[in-house]
């Protein structure tokens, strides 16, 4: 007989269960079934079909806020739960605010969920339920869904040959900048959590070469999209990683790691200088292109500044200050991002219509929302980040997790200098997979549910 409950039965409580059990939640087998099937299906969805993801995310929230009210009370206690309220709070005041001040430049009403993206990696954190394992398949299920939307939603080899020929692509996706986000954090985890996978594995096993498929596939997506900021927040966060990985060899084998350590130099700069001939053109092309904007930039003519992709985030930029200084507490509503388009008297019209924010999430959530959402962006980055250490420090944090983490959150904080991902779905996508499986971890640590009876 078909029984939900026998599947889910046999998914969670197997000698080696596909999914661990949920240390969050006091669910029921076929909730805990139907809770993972959900982020599952949210995380292989949104990147092949955006529209379809709508559903899920709604699902997601009611039936993680009807679990923790019901079977995870204690997670009520959690720093991030108080956060949560704090952001409905600030937009709802900074949207009466302006409702009171400036009427017709207010939103019919607050539009609660900018921040609430935000918190999804809290919902997704809760049905992981602290375990490593579970993590580790939702970020696998994610990775193969985005290595499938250049053949779902991109155009598949012709989109690929236009990349290697020198044309920006991006795969079908919301535009290049964004494409190159998602992959670039699919290649910063692939690289910090290949020793893993090779613990487990041989190299030049089958999974070993999907591995390395994996890796050439999202380095290329990276270069094709060819996107600056990207290629800056990787670079900083492989140079960190390096770092680490440095600290760890000589802690761990001491003198003896130089060997290994030279050994591994020399393979990386021989393939940085072998990917620099081949690819070198599109680097250095790309980079080129914005010489005269900073140029101008440098020597403070911003009124002279061309109206490149550079030279129109300077000067959106510029006049965001203004803005910013004259309602600096709680901003300018929903609408203030594009307020400053719209009223700007530089920009020209067809650029009006083109930017409705300001390619820049901090400036973006500091018109909108003052500095309440400014230190509430900076409260929530705190809390994950000391809470990953100090969970990694008791030892229920493993470290090539830490590790990942803290790489993506080099590259998330650089790389929204120059795009407004914490406002955009795939921001909100990548964020709350990633920050979910450290998430799960603190939760664990700090508000794990009590032993049955």
């Amino acid at each position: 007989m078909f029984s939900l409950g026998g599947i889910s039965g046999r998914l969670l409580h197997a000698e080696r269960p596909v999914w661990q059990r949920n240390r969050l939640l006091d669910v029921s087998p076929s909730l805990q079934l139907f809770g993972c099937l959900v982020i599952l299906l949210g995380a292989l969805v949104w990147p092949l079909a955006e529209d379809q993801a709508g559903p899920l995310k709604i699902l997601l929230v009611l039936i993680t806020g009807w679990a923790v009210f019901r079977h995870g009370r204690q997670l009520l206690r959690s720093p991030v739960a108080w956060l949560f309220a704090a952001s409905i709070l600030i937009q709802i005041l900074s949207w009466a605010a302006i409702k009171l001040q400036h009427p017709e430049w207010a939103e019919s009403s607050p539009k609660l969920h900018r921040f609430g993206n935000w918190f999804a990696f809290a919902a997704i954190a809760c049905w992981l339920g602290g375990s490593v394992r579970n993590t580790l398949l939702l970020w696998t299920v994610a990775l193969t869904a985005l290595l499938l939307t250049p053949w779902v939603v991109g155009e598949g080899f012709a989109e690929w040959a236009a990349g290697a020929a020198g044309q920006r692509i991006d795969f079908g996706l919301h535009n290049a900048q964004h494409s190159a986000m998602l992959f670039g954090t699919a290649l910063l985890g692939l690289a910090v959590l290949a020793p893993r996978l090779f613990r487990a594995v041989k190299p030049f096993s089958l999974v070993g070469l999907l591995w390395l498929a994996a890796v050439v596939i999202c380095a290329l997506a990276v270069l094709y999209s060819q996107t600056r900021a990207v290629w800056l927040g990787l670079s900083l966060a492989v140079l960190f990683l390096g770092i680490a990985g440095l600290r760890t060899a000589f802690v761990r084998f001491g003198a003896q790691s130089w060997p290994r350590l030279v050994a591994a130099s020399v393979l990386a700069v021989a393939a940085l200088v072998a990917l620099g001939t081949k690819f070198g053109g599109i680097v250095v092309e790309r980079l080129d292109y914005e010489s005269d904007t900073i140029d101008a930039v440098m020597a403070g003519d911003i009124e002279g500044t061309p109206f490149t992709s550079t030279g129109i985030r300077v000067r959106t930029w510029v006049e965001s200050l203004g803005w910013i200084q004259e309602r600096p507490l709680l901003g300018w509503g929903g609408k203030g991002r594009s307020l400053v388009i719209e009223q700007s008297q530089t920009m020209p019209q067809h650029l009006k219509d083109l930017f409705g924010h300001l390619h820049n999430s901090y400036l973006d959530l500091q018109v909108n929302n003052g500095l309440l959402g400014s230190l509430l962006l900076l409260a929530l980055i705190g809390w994950l980040l000391v809470g990953s250490v100090k969970t990694w420090r008791r030892g229920e944090l493993p470290g090539d997790l830490l590790l990942f983490f803290l790489c993506f959150m080099l590259y998330w904080l650089v790389i929204n200098c120059f795009e407004s991902y914490l406002f955009f779905a795939s921001g909100g996508y990548v964020f709350g997979l990633v920050c979910a499986g450290v998430a799960t971890q603190i939760l664990r640590a700090d508000f794990a549910r009590p032993p049955a009876g």
